[in-house]
C-alpha cells in the first residue's frame, strides 16, 4: 500500500520502527489490520539492547508458531539468522561475571558463569536485527512512514487523529507508543512520574569498539571462553559490557559492543569527553585495561543521565506505551528485549479483540498495565541490590543466585506451556505461570517470598543494619527453606530444541538435574553454573568447583565463600545407576566437557 493523499484512515497508528514496532506491526500486519509504523529516523541504525537471553527467545518463538509467522523464529536461531537475516551477529552460551578491585589483578576465583540454555542465544547487530524486522512488517502489509515526525495528536471516542512533518493527517483506532525514552504519549498526556519510583540510579557509556581480544582465556578456570557469551566486569556500584559480535563462525562482523554503567551518586559525571571517562575506569582495573589495551571506537561515544525513569500508567484510552516507552532500569541482566516481546505478547491478543469489538475501553488492556508495572519493580529490585551487592564479592555471589533461581524458573515454565501449547493448540497454556511466573498476575509462591526476603536483606545492609558477611549467609540460609521444584519436562526441552526427540532422558534423570541444579543455584560453592554432564554430577554430589582450592599448603584451604553446612561431605550418588546414552543431560562425566548437558540440534 502506498499513501498518496494527504488523509489516510488505519486501524492502528505504531510510532517507532525499532524492534518492539516492526514485530508488533508484523503480528499485526498478518492477522489482518491495516497498520501504519511511523518513525522520525530511517533504517539501518544504530540500536542498543544487543543480547538475548533464553526468556526472550522462547516468547518469539511462541509468537511465530501462534501468529504463523516462521520468520520470526530466524532471528532466535543461529543458524537461520546467518542464512535469512546477516551474518553480523554473535552468539551468547552464557552470563560471564568477573569481579574486580581497583589496582588488583583480577581472582580467577571471583569469576562466575550461568549458561544460558543448550542452545546457543544471540548477540544482535540491531541495525541490521531491527531492519530485517521492520522490512517484514511491511512485508505483512504495514505501511512505512520513515523520517516522518508527529507533529500532533489527538485522541478521542472517534478515534486518534496524528498530524505529520510530510503534512499528511492519519486517523487510526488505536495508538501503539514505542519511541523509547523520549515517548510521545508520555510527553503528550504528561504521564512520566516525576520523580520517578524507581530506586536504582545509573548512567551510561557506550560505543562499538575493533580490536578488544578475548578477556584472559589463558586463566579461565571455568568450561566457556568469557569471549562466547556476554561478559560484565563489575566493581563496586557500577560494569562494564563487552558484547562480540565477531565471537561466531558464521559472523563476518569484527565489532564488539562495550559500556560502562555506573551509579552517579557514587561517580558524578565529570567535565570531560565520554571516551576519556571511559578509560579513567578502565585504567582503575588492571585486568580490565588488559583487555581495552588496543581497543578502537568505530562510532560516536554516547553518555547519559541518569537511565530510570516510570510511568504512572501504561495504557489508556486507544493507546500504550510498549515497553521501553512506558519504563526502564539498566541494561544489567539483558532484560530490555525479553521485556519488550513480552509486552508484544500480553498486548497482541487484547488489541487484535479490541479491534473486533470495538472496545478501547482502559479495562480491555490493565492486564497489560499490570503486567508492566510489575515488570519495572522487579526489575528495578534486581539490578539495585546487585549494584549494592558489589560493595563485596560474596554478598554478589548470594544476590546472584536470587537473580539465577528467578531465571531458571520462569524459564522451565515458559517452556512447558510452549511444548503444551503445540501439542494442543490451546491458548491457555500461554498464560498464568506460562506467562511469567515471576511478575505477571500469577506468582511463584516460593520464589515471591525468597526475592521479597533477599532484597530486603541487601536494603538491610545498605542501611548499615547488618554486615554484608551475614546478609550473603542470611540470603543462603534462607534459600534452604524453600523447595525451589524444578518444572523441567523432556518434551519442553525438545521442543524449545534444547535437545532431540532420539535423546534418552528418563524419569531418574530428570530428578537428578533437578537436584543438581536445585543445589547449584542455592550455593556459594560454585561459580559454574553451565549445565554439563560433569557439572551435574559436582552439583549432585554437593561438592565446590575444583579451582575454588587454593593449595596454599597441604592442611588449608579458601573457598572465598562464608562456610556453611552445605560443606559437610556427603555420599555421592551412584555413577552407575545414571549412566546413559552420552547425547543425554546425564552421561557420564569427562574432565573436558564445556558443552551444555542437554544437546541442541542446531549447535
Amino acid at each position: 500500500m502506498v499513501i498518496q493523499e494527504t488523509k489516510h484512515d488505519f486501524e492502528v497508528a505504531i510510532l517507532g520502527n525499532g524492534l518492539s514496532g516492526s514485530m508488533l506491526g508484523t503480528i499485526l500486519g498478518k492477522k489482518g489490520a491495516s497498520v501504519v509504523i511511523i518513525d522520525e529516523d530511517q533504517h539501518p541504525r544504530f540500536a542498543v539492547g544487543e543480547s538475548t537471553i533464553p526468556h526472550t527467545s522462547l516468547i518469539v518463538s511462541i509468537l511465530a508458531e501462534k501468529y504463523d509467522l516462521p520468520e520470526l523464529e530466524h532471528i532466535v536461531d543461529t543458524q537461520r539468522l546467518a542464512k535469512h537475516v546477516c551474518t553480523t551477529c554473535g552468539i551468547k552460551r552464557h552470563f560471564g561475571y568477573v569481579y574486580h578491585r581497583p589496582g588488583q589483578v583480577y581472582d580467577r576465583r571471583e569469576g562466575l558463569q550461568f549458561g544460558t540454555s543448550a542452545r546457543d542465544e544471540n548477540h544482535w547487530f540491531r541495525q541490521d536485527i531491527d531492519a530485517y524486522l521492520h522490512n517484514l512488517a511491511v512485508h505483512y502489509g504495514a505501511v512505512p512512514r520513515q523520517k516522518t515526525k508527529v507533529t500532533s495528536l489527538e485522541i478521542n471516542k472517534q478515534g486518534v487523529k496524528l498530524h505529520t512533518s510530510a503534512g499528511e493527517e492519519i486517523r487510526a483506532r488505536y495508538l501503539v507508543d514505542g519511541t523509547g525514552h523520549k515517548s510521545i504519549l508520555a510527553e503528550r498526556f504528561g504521564l512520566r512520574e516525576t520523580p520517578t519510583r524507581l530506586k536504582h540510579h545509573s548512567r551510561t557509556l557506550f560505543t562499538h569498539m575493533v580490536d578488544v581480544p578475548p578477556f584472559d582465556d589463558a586463566n579461565n578456570p571455568l568450561p566457556i571462553s568469557y569471549h562466547k557469551g556476554t561478559l560484565h566486569h563489575c566493581f563496586e556500584r557500577g560494569w562494564f559490557w563487552v558484547i562480540p559480535f565477531n565471537n561466531n563462525p558464521l559472523s563476518t562482523n569484527p565489532i564488539i559492543s562495550v559500556g560502562l554503567t555506573i551509579d552517579p551518586r557514587r561517580y558524578p559525571k565529570p567535565d570531560m569527553s565520554a571516551e576519556a571517562e571511559f578509560n579513567e575506569f578502565v585504567n582503575r582495573y588492571p585486568s580490565v585495561a588488559e583487555q581495552f589495551k588496543d581497543g578502537k571506537a568505530v562510532r560516536p561515544w554516547v553518555s547519559t543521565g541518569r537511565l530510570q525513569y516510570s510511568s504512572k500508567q501504561t495504557v489508556g484510552y486507544r493507546y500504550c506505551l510498549m515497553s521501553h516507552a512506558s519504563g526502564f532500569v539498566d541494561p544489567l541482566f539483558s532484560r530490555g528485549m525479553f521485556n519488550t516481546v513480552e509486552i508484544i505478547q500480553a498486548l497482541a491478543d487484547p488489541l487484535l479483540e479490541a479491534l473486533k469489538t470495538d472496545n478501547f475501553n482502559d479495562e480491555a488492556f490493565l492486564a497489560v498495565d499490570r503486567q508492566q508495572q510489575k515488570v519495572l519493580n522487579y526489575n528495578d529490585d534486581l539490578v539495585n541490590c546487585s549494584f549494592i551487592s558489589w560493595d563485596d564479592f560474596d554478598l554478589w555471589n548470594a544476590w546472584l543466585r536470587v537473580f539465577g533461581l528467578g531465571t531458571f524458573l520462569a524459564e522451565f515454565h515458559l517452556m512447558n506451556g510452549m511444548s503444551d501449547y503445540t501439542r494442543t493448540g490451546d491458548p491457555s497454556h500461554l498464560v498464568g505461570k506460562t506467562q511469567n511466573s515471576i511478575f505477571c498476575d500469577f506468582e511463584d509462591p516460593d520464589y515471591a517470598a525468597f526475592f521479597k526476603d533477599s532484597v530486603e536483606t541487601v536494603e538491610a545492609y545498605e542501611a548499615g543494619g547488618m554486615t554484608s558477611t551475614a546478609a550473603a549467609q542470611r540470603i543462603f540460609d534462607m534459600a534452604n527453606q524453600y523447595e525451589f521444584a524444578v518444572p523441567i519436562r523432556k518434551d519442553a526441552l525438545v521442543r524449545a530444541h534444547w535437545m532431540k526427540e532420539e535423546d534418552q532422558l528418563s524419569e531418574r534423570d530428570l530428578g537428578f538435574i533437578r537436584r543438581g541444579f536445585r543445589w547449584a543455584l542455592t550455593t556459594p560453592l560454585t561459580r559454574d553454573v553451565v549445565s554439563s554432564s560433569a557439572a551435574f554430577f559436582r552439583w549432585c554430589a554437593h561438592r565446590p568447583d575444583p579451582h575454588l582450592y587454593v593449595e596454599s599448603d597441604s592442611q588449608s584451604r579458601d573457598l572465598k565463600t562464608p562456610r556453611r553446612r552445605d560443606e559437610r561431605k556427603e555420599r555421592r550418588p551412584s555413577l552407575r545407576s545414571h549412566a546413559v546414552r552420552s547425547s543425554s543431560p546425564v552421561a557420564p562425566p569427562s574432565t573436558t566437557d564445556a558443552r551444555p548437558a542437554v544437546q541442541a540440534s542446531t549447535r
